[in-house]
């Protein structure tokens, strides 16, 4: 008995000392080769842009140039009273099977978004927005239907369609990804939806840049009739939409049909192209104002014809606008929610699963504490290396999911709901809290070092010191989620 709880050689062996360091060094590794992508994919985005705005886009059917311009305006965007134009017929393979037509769709309102799964872009944030524009209203409302059309479908056929579906979560039954020629999606994207799509090519062909396309999303009542569009980028209209769908908001309805006929009454074939009027600085301010609710010129306007629809990308290939700007006079649980619905939807389980490795992290150091002073020495010195190497995936959790946070949100995260004394004692938890967290990673780890070189009179005395500082990060790491995440605040709901 006295042999177990007296090994030989107690101290912690150079393979798991190297161990632990080739897993610190591989999670900041990971970090930075994350951010170098991202900002390659950035550079990437600016550049195509950038040839965009300087080179016309080829005319389509025989219409007139129009360079696709970039709008960062930040204006509102959802556009409504289109005349009553019904779809073309359209038959396209579901990437689950069998075929969807537009006679599958009648009698129902639905949705349509279009990306592809290439896309580095603006695709991903669509189909997120897509998402939770599922999530909120697809319980609630049981006729509404989403439609996903691939735009790249050269590359994206069933099987890749499917599987990019998955990550989205879709509900099978309300929520289609259709595939099919790409020639006629694209031609049904613009005769029908009347948007912007055009497959790229020369110089601004690039992996994840094959096709330019609106970022819009397109309400469609009952009847096939496109009543509404949306930017998909922007969370101000997918929450207007949502409201529609919830039955919160009005439901939009077509304009009127327009038609034109000679004074014996026959038809009169003829070709019209509306263009929105630019207020000047002499205007009235109340006529700008409403201006303001306008399209912006080359985006389609009230009733588009074919060669409006191919100027439309000038709006909908805008970047989002700057999230820090619109949420700076936001309340705590708007800046919030905000978060939660730019954020991939993967990431937002990171938090809970940092409080988890917390609290595993903390019984790992209390039971290795017990250990060592009932004498149990190797059990101590492996519950010792199983809270380090838990930290270790924490550290890495913690730091993708704060990345994230820059690249999404563009805050550094969510903002303390409570007011007054709690908001007092959330941050007298918080701010010793993010001092000693930058500290255990170094005393940890000369701990470590300490034991491996068998100088136990030093690694007594700096284990005294660290093993408090390692717990309290580890607890007060949990307490801090509680307060952000869970604990209810109806004072300041009110």
């Amino acid at each position: 008995m006295a042999n177990e709880l007296q090994p030989a050689n107690p101290g912690i062996s150079r393979n798991t000392l190297i161990l632990g360091g080739v897993m610190w060094t591989a999670a900041f590794v990971f970090l930075f080769l994350a951010w170098r992508w991202r900002h390659e994919a950035n550079n990437q985005l600016v550049a195509a842009a950038a040839r965009q705005e300087e080179t016309p886009q080829q005319p389509q059917n025989g219409d007139t140039e129009a360079p696709i311009k970039i709008d960062t305006t930040g204006k509102q965007s959802v556009q409504t009273g289109f005349p009553a134009s019904p779809l073309p017929d359209f038959e396209f393979e579901e990437c689950m099977g069998g075929t969807l037509s537009r006679e599958d769709l009648k009698g129902k309102p639905w949705v349509a978004s279009m990306v592809f799964t290439r896309c580095v872009t603006t695709c991903p944030m669509i189909s997120a927005a897509m998402m939770r524009l599922q999530n909120r209203v697809i319980e609630k409302n049981p006729d509404v239907m989403l439609v996903t059309f691939t735009v790249n479908s050269k590359y994206d056929d069933a099987e890749v369609l499917q599987n990019y579906s998955e990550t989205f979560q879709p509900d099978r039954s309300r929520w289609k990804f259709l595939t099919g020629d790409q020639d006629a999606i694209h031609k049904f994207v613009l005769d029908g939806f009347r948007l912007y799509v055009k497959e790229n090519e020369g110089d601004d062909l690039q992996t994840g840049f094959e096709v330019a396309h609106s970022n819009r999303v397109v309400l469609m009542n009952e009847d096939n009739i496109p009543v509404a569009t949306f930017l998909g980028t922007r969370d101000a209209d997918m929450a207007k939409l949502s409201r529609i769908l919830l039955g919160k908001d009005e439901f939009p309805k077509p304009g009127p049909s327009l038609s034109f006929s000679t004074t014996d009454g026959s038809p009169l074939n003829i070709q019209f192209d509306l263009k929105p009027v630019e207020p000047s600085e002499a205007d009235d301010p109340g006529e700008s104002e409403a201006a303001d609710s306008e399209p912006a010129a080359n985006e389609p306007a009230a009733a588009p014809s074919e060669s409006s629809a191919a100027d439309a990308g000038e709006e909908d290939q805008a970047p989002v606008a700057d999230p820090a700007e619109a949420n700076a006079d936001l309340t705590a649980d708007e800046h919030n929610r905000a978060i939660d619905e730019k954020m991939p939807a993967w990431s937002l389980k990171l938090p809970s699963i940092n409080a988890g490795l917390n609290t595993l992290a903390a019984f790992f150091l209390f039971v290795a504490w017990r250990a060592i002073k009932s004498g149990h020495k190797t059990l101590h010195r492996n519950l010792m290396i199983t809270a380090f190497v838990t930290s270790v995936i924490f550290l890495a959790c913690y730091l993708t999911y704060h990345y994230l946070l820059g690249e999404y949100t563009n805050s550094r995260g969510k903002k303390f709901p409570g007011e007054g004394v709690w908001k007092t004692v959330y941050f007298a938890i918080l701010i010793p809290h993010v001092i000693l967290a930058a500290a255990v990673p170094v005393l940890a780890i000369r701990v470590f070092q300490l034991a491996f070189q068998e100088r136990w009179d030093d690694h007594k005395r700096l284990a005294k010191v660290t093993f408090p500082i390692w717990m309290f990060v580890s607890i007060t790491g949990v307490v801090i989620y509680g307060m952000l995440y869970h604990w209810p605040w109806p004072a300041v709901a009110a």
